[in-house]
């Protein structure tokens, strides 16, 4: 069975990282990705979280976070 691990967990409930990828993704939209990836390194997260949280999917379709506003 599969337990997610304490880290996980955490990040899934830190709140305040959610608003900084939801502002970061406004951010982008709004004024291009280099601001966008200049607040979230600012924030503390590693390129290859960023580079995922920015990058669109390939056949167009709409990010989830995009999805649910």
């Amino acid at each position: 069975m599969f337990q997610a691990s304490e880290t996980n967990v955490e990040r899934r409930r830190d709140t305040a990282m959610s608003a900084a990828v939801d502002e970061a993704i406004r951010f982008d939209r709004e004024c291009g990705a280099a601001l966008a990836w200049a607040y979230l390194a600012g924030h503390g997260l590693p390129p290859e979280t960023i580079l995922r949280v920015l990058s669109q999917a390939p056949d167009g379709a709409v990010p989830r976070r995009q999805a649910t506003h």
